[in-house]
């Protein structure tokens, strides 16, 4: 299913570019207030798949470096224009740090 999703958007490639902040997370007590990985849609935050933004719905797909992300977490702050990415481990999460990056986000 999320491959047929993937084919289509890059098919029809309705998309804008937004410059965002890019930090990273885990899911950690001490970043999450809980640990069991469940993310704010629901689904089980995965790496590689999964980012948290305010500004985006739910299952909104964002390409940052030519790598597909779905929208699928919050940060509850109200941000418009910072992504968080997830990562299983912390010390990848910190190696990852804070960048600035301009991104894909298809609609």
């Amino acid at each position: 299913m999320r491959f047929l999703l993937i084919f289509y958007l890059l098919l029809s490639s309705t998309f804008y570019f937004q410059e965002v902040t890019l930090t990273a997370y885990t899911a950690s007590v001490e970043e999450c207030g809980k640990a069991d990985g469940i993310t704010a849609s629901g689904t089980k935050a995965t790496q590689g798949r999964t980012i948290a933004a305010d500004h985006l719905p739910f299952g909104t797909l964002v390409e940052i470096d030519g790598h597909l992300y779905t929208v699928e977490d919050r940060f509850g702050g109200g941000y418009t224009n910072k992504i968080d990415i997830y990562f299983n481990e912390y010390a990848d999460a910190i190696n990852f740090g804070r960048q600035q990056r301009v991104v894909k986000v298809y609609y």
